[in-house]
Protein backbone atom coordinates (compact mmCIF):
# COMPACT_ATOMS: atom_id res chain seq x y z
CA UNK A 1 0.00 0.00 0.00
CA UNK A 2 1.10 3.51 -0.95
CA UNK A 3 0.90 5.84 1.96
CA UNK A 4 0.52 8.76 -0.50
CA UNK A 5 -2.62 6.89 -1.76
CA UNK A 6 -4.45 7.56 1.93
CA UNK A 7 -6.81 10.55 2.99
CA UNK A 8 -7.94 8.77 5.98
CA UNK A 9 -6.90 7.20 8.54
CA UNK A 10 -7.76 5.93 12.30
CA UNK A 11 -5.35 4.82 14.91
CA UNK A 12 -6.37 2.15 17.22
CA UNK A 13 -5.35 3.20 21.20
CA UNK A 14 -4.67 6.07 22.74
CA UNK A 15 -1.33 5.44 24.65
CA UNK A 16 2.17 5.73 23.46
CA UNK A 17 2.65 4.45 20.17
CA UNK A 18 -0.68 5.73 19.22
CA UNK A 19 -0.22 9.46 20.07
CA UNK A 20 3.07 9.05 18.21
CA UNK A 21 1.49 7.30 15.26
CA UNK A 22 -0.94 10.49 15.25
CA UNK A 23 1.96 12.92 15.03
CA UNK A 24 3.32 11.15 12.27
CA UNK A 25 -0.31 11.24 10.34
CA UNK A 26 -0.20 14.76 10.71
CA UNK A 27 3.21 15.57 9.79
CA UNK A 28 1.88 13.30 6.55
CA UNK A 29 -1.07 15.73 6.40
CA UNK A 30 -3.94 12.65 6.74
CA UNK A 31 -7.37 13.08 7.96
CA UNK A 32 -6.92 11.09 11.09
CA UNK A 33 -9.50 9.41 13.59
CA UNK A 34 -8.69 8.15 17.16
CA UNK A 35 -10.56 4.52 18.91
CA UNK A 36 -10.02 3.82 22.30
CA UNK A 37 -11.49 1.58 24.54
CA UNK A 38 -10.89 2.67 27.59
CA UNK A 39 -12.89 6.31 28.44
CA UNK A 40 -11.91 9.22 27.99
CA UNK A 41 -11.47 10.42 31.74
CA UNK A 42 -9.27 7.66 32.06
CA UNK A 43 -6.45 10.24 30.06
CA UNK A 44 -4.73 13.69 30.37
CA UNK A 45 -7.23 16.08 28.73
CA UNK A 46 -4.86 18.95 27.51
CA UNK A 47 -3.20 16.65 24.35
CA UNK A 48 -6.80 15.36 23.54
CA UNK A 49 -7.63 18.71 23.44
CA UNK A 50 -4.74 19.83 21.00
CA UNK A 51 -5.08 17.24 18.87
CA UNK A 52 -8.89 17.74 18.76
CA UNK A 53 -7.90 21.45 17.48
CA UNK A 54 -5.49 20.08 15.02
CA UNK A 55 -8.88 18.08 13.44
CA UNK A 56 -8.07 14.78 15.07
CA UNK A 57 -11.40 12.65 15.52
CA UNK A 58 -11.87 10.87 18.47
CA UNK A 59 -14.05 8.11 19.67
CA UNK A 60 -13.56 6.79 23.68
CA UNK A 61 -15.67 4.08 25.29
CA UNK A 62 -15.60 1.70 22.49
CA UNK A 63 -15.35 0.68 19.03
CA UNK A 64 -18.06 1.28 16.23
CA UNK A 65 -18.01 0.10 12.94
CA UNK A 66 -19.50 3.64 11.96
CA UNK A 67 -16.80 5.19 13.72
CA UNK A 68 -14.25 4.10 10.89
CA UNK A 69 -16.22 3.20 7.97
CA UNK A 70 -15.13 6.28 5.85
CA UNK A 71 -11.10 5.33 6.45
CA UNK A 72 -8.33 4.17 3.68
CA UNK A 73 -6.58 2.12 6.61
CA UNK A 74 -6.60 1.62 10.27
CA UNK A 75 -3.21 1.31 11.94
CA UNK A 76 -3.02 -0.92 14.99
CA UNK A 77 -1.45 -0.08 18.69
CA UNK A 78 0.58 -3.28 19.66
CA UNK A 79 -1.54 -3.87 22.85
CA UNK A 80 -4.48 -4.46 20.25
CA UNK A 81 -4.92 -8.10 19.70
CA UNK A 82 -5.63 -8.59 16.37
CA UNK A 83 -7.16 -12.13 17.40
CA UNK A 84 -9.75 -10.67 19.54
CA UNK A 85 -10.34 -6.69 19.45
CA UNK A 86 -13.87 -5.67 17.58
CA UNK A 87 -12.48 -2.82 15.77
CA UNK A 88 -10.64 -5.35 13.95
CA UNK A 89 -13.42 -7.69 12.96
CA UNK A 90 -15.16 -4.38 12.21
CA UNK A 91 -12.42 -4.07 9.61
CA UNK A 92 -12.89 -7.04 8.22
CA UNK A 93 -16.53 -6.79 7.47
CA UNK A 94 -15.98 -3.56 6.54
CA UNK A 95 -13.07 -5.05 3.85
CA UNK A 96 -10.92 -1.76 5.61
CA UNK A 97 -7.03 -2.72 5.28
CA UNK A 98 -5.41 -2.89 8.97
CA UNK A 99 -1.49 -3.20 9.97
CA UNK A 100 0.65 -2.26 12.72
CA UNK A 101 2.59 0.70 14.06
CA UNK A 102 5.74 -1.10 12.74
CA UNK A 103 4.31 -1.95 9.42
CA UNK A 104 3.53 1.50 8.84
CA UNK A 105 6.65 3.01 9.83
CA UNK A 106 8.17 0.88 7.57
CA UNK A 107 6.55 1.94 4.32
CA UNK A 108 7.92 5.52 4.90
CA UNK A 109 11.38 4.85 4.45
CA UNK A 110 14.10 3.04 2.69
CA UNK A 111 16.54 2.55 5.28
CA UNK A 112 17.94 -0.46 6.30
CA UNK A 113 15.81 -2.61 9.56
CA UNK A 114 17.58 -4.54 12.10
CA UNK A 115 14.93 -6.22 13.80
CA UNK A 116 15.66 -8.31 17.41
CA UNK A 117 13.17 -10.70 18.96
CA UNK A 118 13.07 -13.32 21.67
CA UNK A 119 11.14 -14.20 24.42
CA UNK A 120 14.22 -12.49 27.04
CA UNK A 121 16.91 -10.32 26.00
CA UNK A 122 15.48 -8.57 23.33
CA UNK A 123 16.24 -5.12 25.22
CA UNK A 124 19.89 -5.49 26.04
CA UNK A 125 20.56 -7.04 22.62
CA UNK A 126 19.19 -4.10 20.67
CA UNK A 127 20.69 -1.25 22.86
CA UNK A 128 24.58 -2.90 22.80
CA UNK A 129 23.74 -3.35 18.62
CA UNK A 130 22.52 0.23 18.39
CA UNK A 131 25.50 1.26 20.85
CA UNK A 132 27.93 -1.12 18.58
CA UNK A 133 27.18 0.47 15.34
CA UNK A 134 26.89 3.98 16.71
CA UNK A 135 30.08 3.97 18.22
CA UNK A 136 31.46 3.08 14.76
CA UNK A 137 30.60 5.73 12.72
CA UNK A 138 27.39 4.46 11.50
CA UNK A 139 23.97 6.79 11.58
CA UNK A 140 22.08 4.66 13.20
CA UNK A 141 18.01 4.84 14.76
CA UNK A 142 16.84 2.80 18.05
CA UNK A 143 12.99 1.95 18.85
CA UNK A 144 10.13 -0.12 18.80
CA UNK A 145 9.56 -2.41 21.92
CA UNK A 146 12.30 -0.63 23.64
CA UNK A 147 9.96 2.42 24.68
CA UNK A 148 10.54 4.64 21.62
CA UNK A 149 8.16 4.28 18.57
CA UNK A 150 9.41 3.89 15.01
CA UNK A 151 6.89 6.20 14.23
CA UNK A 152 8.48 8.71 16.29
CA UNK A 153 11.88 9.04 14.35
CA UNK A 154 10.71 7.18 11.05
CA UNK A 155 10.88 10.39 8.72
CA UNK A 156 14.29 11.85 9.71
CA UNK A 157 15.71 8.38 8.30
CA UNK A 158 17.81 8.10 4.98
CA UNK A 159 18.22 5.60 2.54
CA UNK A 160 21.68 4.89 4.00
CA UNK A 161 20.66 4.65 7.90
CA UNK A 162 20.25 1.60 9.38
CA UNK A 163 17.26 1.25 12.42
CA UNK A 164 17.43 -1.47 14.88
CA UNK A 165 13.79 -2.28 16.68
CA UNK A 166 13.29 -4.48 19.47
CA UNK A 167 10.31 -6.22 18.48
CA UNK A 168 7.58 -8.30 20.41
CA UNK A 169 5.33 -10.94 19.44
CA UNK A 170 2.39 -8.87 19.33
CA UNK A 171 4.03 -6.19 16.85
CA UNK A 172 5.08 -9.21 14.62
CA UNK A 173 1.14 -10.36 14.49
CA UNK A 174 0.42 -7.27 11.97
CA UNK A 175 2.98 -7.08 9.60
CA UNK A 176 2.77 -7.79 6.15
CA UNK A 177 5.86 -5.99 4.36
CA UNK A 178 7.94 -5.73 7.17
CA UNK A 179 11.42 -7.10 5.58
CA UNK A 180 14.60 -6.55 8.43
CA UNK A 181 17.84 -6.46 6.71
CA UNK A 182 18.59 -8.54 9.44
CA UNK A 183 16.42 -10.66 11.94
CA UNK A 184 17.19 -12.26 15.17
CA UNK A 185 15.51 -14.57 17.28
CA UNK A 186 17.36 -14.78 20.53
CA UNK A 187 15.75 -18.17 22.43
CA UNK A 188 12.15 -19.21 22.89
CA UNK A 189 10.55 -19.82 25.74
CA UNK A 190 6.90 -19.84 26.78
CA UNK A 191 5.26 -16.07 27.31
CA UNK A 192 2.53 -14.03 26.39
CA UNK A 193 -0.19 -17.17 26.61
CA UNK A 194 -2.82 -14.48 27.79
CA UNK A 195 -2.37 -13.35 24.79
CA UNK A 196 -1.17 -16.07 21.94
CA UNK A 197 -4.12 -18.87 22.40
CA UNK A 198 -1.07 -21.44 22.74
CA UNK A 199 2.70 -22.31 22.60
CA UNK A 200 2.65 -22.63 18.86
CA UNK A 201 0.71 -19.55 17.83
CA UNK A 202 3.40 -17.40 19.58
CA UNK A 203 6.05 -19.19 17.85
CA UNK A 204 4.60 -18.45 14.74
CA UNK A 205 4.07 -14.79 15.92
CA UNK A 206 8.22 -15.18 16.67
CA UNK A 207 8.99 -16.64 13.09
CA UNK A 208 6.88 -14.05 11.43
CA UNK A 209 10.13 -12.06 11.70
CA UNK A 210 11.82 -13.56 8.94
CA UNK A 211 8.38 -14.35 6.73
CA UNK A 212 9.79 -11.31 4.19
CA UNK A 213 13.11 -11.76 3.89
CA UNK A 214 14.99 -13.13 0.60
CA UNK A 215 18.55 -14.00 -0.05
CA UNK A 216 19.75 -10.53 0.39
CA UNK A 217 19.09 -10.67 4.02
CA UNK A 218 20.64 -12.00 7.02
CA UNK A 219 18.65 -14.55 9.59
CA UNK A 220 20.33 -14.94 13.11
CA UNK A 221 18.67 -17.95 15.47
CA UNK A 222 20.24 -19.35 18.27
CA UNK A 223 21.74 -22.60 18.04
CA UNK A 224 19.65 -23.74 21.14
CA UNK A 225 16.55 -23.50 19.82
CA UNK A 226 15.48 -26.88 18.68
CA UNK A 227 13.73 -28.26 15.71
CA UNK A 228 16.51 -26.59 12.89
CA UNK A 229 15.58 -28.26 10.22
CA UNK A 230 11.99 -26.95 10.84
CA UNK A 231 13.19 -23.37 10.94
CA UNK A 232 15.61 -23.62 8.25
CA UNK A 233 12.58 -24.81 5.63
CA UNK A 234 11.10 -21.68 6.18
CA UNK A 235 13.72 -18.94 6.08
CA UNK A 236 15.08 -17.67 2.41
CA UNK A 237 17.86 -14.94 4.25
CA UNK A 238 20.99 -15.85 5.08
CA UNK A 239 20.95 -18.27 8.14
CA UNK A 240 23.81 -17.77 10.84
CA UNK A 241 23.28 -19.66 14.01
CA UNK A 242 25.20 -18.45 16.79
CA UNK A 243 25.79 -19.74 20.39
CA UNK A 244 27.45 -18.51 23.79
CA UNK A 245 30.47 -17.32 21.79
CA UNK A 246 31.15 -14.61 24.92
CA UNK A 247 29.71 -14.00 28.20
CA UNK A 248 25.90 -14.54 27.73
CA UNK A 249 23.46 -15.19 24.26
CA UNK A 250 22.73 -11.42 23.88
CA UNK A 251 26.53 -10.54 23.49
CA UNK A 252 26.88 -13.73 20.89
CA UNK A 253 24.20 -12.47 19.10
CA UNK A 254 25.41 -8.69 18.89
CA UNK A 255 29.00 -9.77 17.85
CA UNK A 256 26.92 -11.48 15.28
CA UNK A 257 25.61 -8.46 13.63
CA UNK A 258 28.64 -6.74 14.62
CA UNK A 259 30.34 -9.05 12.01
CA UNK A 260 27.75 -8.60 9.11
CA UNK A 261 28.82 -4.91 8.92
CA UNK A 262 32.57 -5.28 9.19
CA UNK A 263 33.15 -4.98 12.46
CA UNK A 264 35.40 -6.85 14.83
CA UNK A 265 35.61 -9.24 17.85
CA UNK A 266 37.40 -6.44 19.81
CA UNK A 267 35.08 -3.65 18.43
CA UNK A 268 32.33 -5.67 20.38
CA UNK A 269 34.83 -6.49 23.01
CA UNK A 270 35.38 -2.60 23.94
CA UNK A 271 32.00 -2.31 24.00
CA UNK A 272 30.89 -5.10 26.37
CA UNK A 273 33.61 -4.29 28.86
CA UNK A 274 32.24 -1.16 29.27
CA UNK A 275 28.28 -1.60 29.51
CA UNK A 276 27.02 -1.17 32.87
CA UNK A 277 23.13 -2.99 32.01
CA UNK A 278 20.36 -0.84 31.75
CA UNK A 279 17.35 0.70 33.94
CA UNK A 280 15.13 -1.89 34.94
CA UNK A 281 17.37 -5.18 34.12
CA UNK A 282 19.57 -6.42 36.91
CA UNK A 283 19.99 -2.73 37.90
CA UNK A 284 21.98 -2.52 41.28
CA UNK A 285 20.16 0.02 43.54
CA UNK A 286 21.75 0.37 46.58
CA UNK A 287 23.15 -1.55 49.70
CA UNK A 288 21.97 -1.38 52.82
CA UNK A 289 22.88 -2.72 56.38
CA UNK A 290 25.12 -5.28 53.70
CA UNK A 291 22.08 -6.22 52.04
CA UNK A 292 22.02 -5.52 47.81
CA UNK A 293 18.61 -4.45 46.15
CA UNK A 294 18.39 -5.25 42.30
CA UNK A 295 15.65 -3.99 40.71
CA UNK A 296 14.82 -6.58 37.81
CA UNK A 297 11.35 -5.22 36.76
CA UNK A 298 11.71 -6.34 33.02
CA UNK A 299 11.34 -9.57 34.04
CA UNK A 300 7.88 -10.07 32.67
CA UNK A 301 8.00 -14.08 32.65
CA UNK A 302 9.82 -17.09 34.69
CA UNK A 303 12.16 -18.03 32.09
CA UNK A 304 13.86 -13.84 32.55
CA UNK A 305 13.58 -14.39 36.86
CA UNK A 306 15.35 -17.50 35.78
CA UNK A 307 18.71 -15.64 33.77
CA UNK A 308 17.94 -13.26 36.91
CA UNK A 309 18.75 -16.00 39.74
CA UNK A 310 21.46 -17.51 37.29
CA UNK A 311 23.13 -14.42 37.82
CA UNK A 312 22.96 -13.70 41.15
CA UNK A 313 25.81 -15.32 43.10
CA UNK A 314 24.45 -14.67 46.88
CA UNK A 315 21.53 -15.50 48.73
CA UNK A 316 18.08 -14.33 47.71
CA UNK A 317 15.30 -12.61 48.85
CA UNK A 318 12.91 -12.58 45.76
CA UNK A 319 9.88 -10.43 45.47
CA UNK A 320 7.58 -11.38 42.44
CA UNK A 321 4.01 -10.82 41.30
CA UNK A 322 2.08 -8.73 38.83
CA UNK A 323 -0.50 -9.65 36.63
CA UNK A 324 -0.73 -13.23 35.42
CA UNK A 325 0.12 -13.85 31.64
CA UNK A 326 -1.04 -17.76 32.26
CA UNK A 327 2.24 -19.39 32.63
CA UNK A 328 3.63 -21.72 35.21
CA UNK A 329 6.45 -20.57 37.79
CA UNK A 330 6.90 -23.92 39.16
CA UNK A 331 9.58 -23.53 35.90
CA UNK A 332 12.04 -21.61 38.18
CA UNK A 333 12.06 -23.97 41.24
CA UNK A 334 15.23 -25.71 39.52
CA UNK A 335 16.55 -22.51 39.71
CA UNK A 336 15.94 -21.09 43.08
CA UNK A 337 18.68 -22.92 45.44
CA UNK A 338 19.72 -19.57 46.35
CA UNK A 339 16.49 -18.42 47.44
CA UNK A 340 16.04 -18.19 51.15
CA UNK A 341 11.75 -16.86 50.26
CA UNK A 342 9.88 -15.62 47.87
CA UNK A 343 7.87 -12.25 49.07
CA UNK A 344 4.50 -11.98 47.15
CA UNK A 345 2.21 -9.23 45.69
CA UNK A 346 -0.50 -8.71 43.41
CA UNK A 347 -3.03 -10.21 41.49
CA UNK A 348 -0.86 -13.55 40.76
CA UNK A 349 0.63 -13.63 44.15
CA UNK A 350 -2.13 -16.62 45.20
CA UNK A 351 -1.60 -18.55 42.24
CA UNK A 352 2.23 -18.26 42.28
CA UNK A 353 2.40 -19.79 45.82
CA UNK A 354 -0.07 -22.54 44.88
CA UNK A 355 2.61 -23.28 42.01
CA UNK A 356 5.66 -23.20 44.24
CA UNK A 357 3.75 -24.37 47.70
CA UNK A 358 5.40 -26.83 49.88
CA UNK A 359 8.19 -26.34 48.10
CA UNK A 360 9.59 -23.27 48.96
CA UNK A 361 8.64 -20.01 51.71
CA UNK A 362 6.32 -17.85 50.09
CA UNK A 363 4.25 -15.20 51.84
CA UNK A 364 1.43 -13.11 50.27
CA UNK A 365 1.68 -8.95 50.93
CA UNK A 366 -1.05 -6.18 50.19
CA UNK A 367 1.33 -4.01 48.14
CA UNK A 368 4.85 -3.75 46.92
CA UNK A 369 5.62 -1.77 49.86
CA UNK A 370 4.82 -4.47 52.40
CA UNK A 371 6.90 -6.87 49.95
CA UNK A 372 9.85 -4.62 50.04
CA UNK A 373 9.50 -4.14 53.64
CA UNK A 374 9.32 -7.32 55.12
CA UNK A 375 12.11 -8.68 52.37
CA UNK A 376 14.69 -6.20 53.54
CA UNK A 377 13.48 -7.32 57.56
CA UNK A 378 14.71 -11.09 56.49
CA UNK A 379 17.55 -10.83 54.19
CA UNK A 380 20.86 -10.71 56.50
CA UNK A 381 24.29 -9.63 55.81
CA UNK A 382 25.80 -10.36 52.29
CA UNK A 383 22.00 -11.24 50.90
CA UNK A 384 20.31 -9.99 47.95
CA UNK A 385 17.17 -9.00 47.62
CA UNK A 386 15.90 -9.43 44.06
CA UNK A 387 12.89 -7.65 42.65
CA UNK A 388 12.38 -10.02 39.43
CA UNK A 389 8.32 -10.19 39.15
CA UNK A 390 8.13 -12.94 36.88
CA UNK A 391 4.64 -11.32 35.84
CA UNK A 392 3.72 -8.21 33.75
CA UNK A 393 3.22 -4.93 35.19
CA UNK A 394 -0.45 -4.34 34.16
CA UNK A 395 -2.48 -5.36 37.53
CA UNK A 396 -1.14 -1.95 39.33
CA UNK A 397 1.15 -0.17 37.02
CA UNK A 398 1.10 1.31 33.83
CA UNK A 399 4.61 -0.53 32.55
CA UNK A 400 7.12 -2.38 33.47
CA UNK A 401 9.01 1.25 33.63
CA UNK A 402 6.58 2.83 36.47
CA UNK A 403 6.48 -0.56 38.59
CA UNK A 404 10.75 -0.47 38.57
CA UNK A 405 10.92 3.49 39.74
CA UNK A 406 7.85 2.49 42.31
CA UNK A 407 10.80 -0.02 43.31
CA UNK A 408 13.48 1.89 43.28
CA UNK A 409 11.21 4.94 45.25
CA UNK A 410 10.60 2.40 47.81
CA UNK A 411 13.97 0.88 48.43
CA UNK A 412 15.61 4.44 48.68
CA UNK A 413 13.14 5.54 51.27
CA UNK A 414 14.45 2.21 53.92
CA UNK A 415 16.97 2.98 56.56
CA UNK A 416 18.40 0.33 59.36
CA UNK A 417 15.75 1.41 61.48
CA UNK A 418 13.42 -0.35 59.00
Amino acid sequence: MNPANLEKVCVVGWGESGISLVRLLLTLKKEVKVTELRERNEFAPQLIDTMSERGVEFEFGGHSPQFIKDCDLVILSPGVDPATSAVVKNCKDLCIPYCGEVEFSFWLTKARFIAITGTNGKTTTSFLTYRLLKENKKRVFLGGNIGIPVSSFILKTKPQDLVVLEVSSCQLETIIKFRPYVAALLNFEPDHLDRHPSLDDYFKAKMNIFRNQSRDDWALINERIGLRSDIEKHIRAQLLFFSKEFDNENYSCVYRIGSIFGLSKADCMQLFSSHKGLPHRMQLIRSLGGVIFINDSKATNPYSTIWALKNTKTPIVLIAGGKDKGLSYSEALPYMRRVRKINLFGEAASKIHEDLEGRIKTEVFGTLREAVASSFGEAQCGDTVLFSPMCSSFDMFSNYKERGKKFIEIVNSLDNSS
